[in-house]
């Protein structure tokens, strides 16, 4: 049975509000698990998240388990330690709409030297909407694009 995750305002109880930064949702606040532990989390779905049919962007949900699962990965390693996604899979469940709380939860299956995995989920209410996965490539604070 998947963790029971609390139902829509109570969502973000005990939760660390974080603001994005970046060129995808910047500026827009999310909330980590009790304590600030980034293996919970919790975003809420805008209007401007969903496409024609009125549920959340595809784009939007990889987005975020993008974010979720590379920043839960981080947090693991060493400040300065660099990260690139190598991988990242997301299995649609189920719809979410605007005003809808995105929940989620992260399980860290390899943090290694070199690679690194996640898997998640993310619910709205009791329902899994997707299921989540992100392989990384831990990598030189020396390396450049040329």
């Amino acid at each position: 049975m998947p963790p029971q995750i609390p139902h829509d305002d109570d969502a973000t109880a005990g939760c660390t509000p974080v603001v994005l930064r970046g060129p995808f949702f910047g500026g827009r606040t999310v909330y980590a698990g009790p304590g600030g532990n980034r293996d919970r989390f919790a975003a809420r779905i805008a209007g401007e998240d969903c496409n024609g049919l009125g549920i959340t962007h595809g784009g939007v949900i990889a987005t975020l388990a993008d974010i979720f699962l590379v920043g839960f990965i981080a947090g693991q390693l060493p400040a300065d330690a660099r990260l690139v996604t190598a991988s990242l899979t997301v299995d649609y469940l189920g719809p979410s709409r605007a005003g809808d709380w995105l929940l989620g939860h992260i399980h860290a299956h390899r943090i290694g030297r070199r690679q690194c995995m996640a898997t998640g989920e993310f619910r709205v209410g009791d329902r899994t909407v997707a299921l989540i996965r992100a392989h990384c490539t831990r990598i030189s604070s020396t390396w450049s694009s040329s």
